[in-house]
């Protein structure tokens, strides 16, 4: 919605947008013809009103000319910003770039100004009000629909790096108290980080206790993913679940080697359906974790 500044701008031409108004719903009909006549020069705007029916753009065309009466004649601003601010979201949603309907907002500007030039030529001190009306109308609707188009952008951009994430990172509860996080692709810090954040939560989620972590897909286990894998696990176990890792490949264990962890601060299981057998164990009560089941191993 505009700041206080552009309401006072608004409230000082009050005159300016009442000779504004004379000419433009004298003229309005010509002025939507001039628009449309531009919108088909616009590939993206074009794609979006063909698919609105005849009535469809007449009805939103009356209901745009309607908001703008009342706000100049009733003082019904918040209204006619408010539908700005709707449709702003409405192109980001559409997929529309931020450039794609600003050539029509100038058009806007100039089919008008063509008319109040016309209409007042004889009138310079209306003209000079309506001009700067138009200019405060121009820049204020731009203002609010480019901030909310930006707004509804980061927000759309931000659900999909949410999709992105969850797809990347899915956490399967395959049964009660046992969780599956199957990690594919590379891992950076800030990955690692959201892992660990959302396999705590998963855990309070499904009140896990026993947790598999296979890093089949993991090309490569360098010393802060095995850090950071190991911080998982201790988080996980102070919440009351037992995590096996699994999957780790020949070039990652010796990998590991050359970096000198330590083993006995991970779970780790050959492949994943013995993973998932151990974590069977720890709900079935039978053993406490790899590590036990290790311990009950007779001498070789």
């Amino acid at each position: 919605m505009p700041d206080q500044a552009s309401r006072a701008r608004i409230a000082e031409q009050e005159e300016g947008f009442k000779a504004l108004w004379a000419v433009y719903d004298q003229h309005y009909d010509d002025v939507i013809n001039q628009l449309m006549q531009r919108v088909a020069a616009l590939p993206e705007l074009a794609a979006l009103l063909s698919a609105m029916s005849p009535e469809e753009l007449a009805a939103q065309r009356d209901r745009g000319k309607e908001r703008l009466r009342s706000a100049i004649e009733e003082g019904h601003w918040d209204d006619y910003f408010a539908a700005s601010k709707a449709d702003g979201a409405k192109y980001a949603r559409a997929g529309l770039s931020f450039t794609a309907w600003t050539p029509l907002l100038f058009e806007f500007r100039i089919a008008v100004t063509e008319r109040l030039l016309e209409a007042y030529r004889d009138e310079p001190e209306s003209l000079r009000q309506s001009l700067a009306a138009l200019n405060t109308l121009g820049d204020v609707a731009f203002a609010v629909l480019g901030q909310a188009y930006l707004e509804e952008k980061e927000r759309v951009i931000d659900d999909q790096h949410s999709a992105i994430r969850e797809l990347a990172t899915p956490i399967l509860s395959v049964r009660p108290g046992l969780l599956i996080l199957p990690l594919i692709g590379v891992i950076d810090s800030q990955r690692a980080a959201q892992i660990t954040e959302d396999l705590l939560q998963g855990i309070v989620e499904h009140r896990a206790r026993a947790v598999v972590i296979d890093i089949t897909g993991v090309p490569a286990v360098d010393s802060m993913v095995a850090n950071h894998l190991i911080q998982t696990a201790e988080a996980a176990g102070l919440m009351g679940a037992e995590v096996f890792v699994s999957g780790v490949s020949t070039a990652n264990a010796l990998t590991l080697v050359r970096i000198g962890l330590d083993p006995r601060r991970l779970n780790t299981v050959g492949d994943l359906q013995s993973a998932i057998e151990y974590a069977d164990r720890v709900l079935l009560g039978d053993l406490n974790g790899h590590a036990a089941a290790t311990a009950a191993e007779p001498a070789r």
